[in-house]
């Protein structure tokens, strides 16, 4: 496996209004930190869950070395909140992503993923979605605050547990300003895709590599990361 391909979950691969994952945050800032709150106190697209839950803490009024003392906490209960409440939903992929996944397998690509999920709620939400075993690692939000850092884990876990070498071969597909930002500072290429909250010149503006509506592109999309 000689490329790596990294996606997003929440609009990149998955649509919707995330109700429940969003309702897994009030029920930590409540829980753990005894505080009433919710994310929309800040701007979130893009970010990581413990990057959230300290920013939305902190503009409470919280201190960040208390929050930080209770993150581990706040990050299993958080988990299991959201997996015991995904029952009641059925979570759905935007069109093109599944022929996209099986046209990259095909081709034999390594496939991961980036994104600001803890890593027990991004795999619970790919097994509701029934895409789960496509993507053998990854960078969580579980792991690091910083979403460039996200990337690197990925990359050196592709290295250590796949032989994988990075030299100018990894592609991050992704909805949001964050995911190209992060894609420039760890040095891959970036596939932007308006499927999520910000429109095709917002990403357009943040210069990606490569920018397309949607995954429904998929002859396209191949040839960037085949060629």
């Amino acid at each position: 496996m000689n490329k790596l391909v990294l996606f997003d979950i929440d609009g990149t691969l998955i649509k919707g209004d995330n109700k429940k994952h969003r309702l897994s945050f009030c029920y930590v800032f409540k829980k753990v930190y005894g505080v009433d709150a919710t994310i929309d106190v800040i701007d979130h697209p893009g970010k990581t869950d413990t990057q959230i839950i300290l920013e939305v803490l902190k503009k409470k009024g919280l201190d960040e070395q208390f929050i930080r003392s209770k993150i581990n906490e706040a990050i299993k209960e958080m988990a299991a909140y959201f997996k015991k409440s995904i029952s009641e939903d059925k979570f759905v992929l935007f069109e093109g992503a599944n022929a996209m996944l099986e046209e990259l397998n095909k081709n034999n690509i390594l496939l991961g993923l980036v994104t600001g999920n803890l890593e027990p709620i991004a795999r619970a939400k790919l097994k509701n979605a029934n895409v789960n075993d496509y993507f053998k690692l990854g960078g969580f939000g579980s792991d690091d605050d910083n979403r460039a850092n996200l990337v690197r884990i990925a990359i050196k876990r592709a290295e250590d547990s796949f032989g994988f070498k990075f030299n100018n071969n990894v592609f991050l597909i992704g909805d949001t300003p964050r995911d190209i930002k992060a894609g420039k500072e760890a040095g891959v290429k970036i596939i932007a895709i308006s499927t999520g909250p910000y429109s095709w010149q917002e990403l357009k503006d943040k210069n990606p590599d490569f920018l397309f509506k949607s995954l429904t592109f998929k002859e396209e999309i191949l040839n960037v990361i085949l060629s």
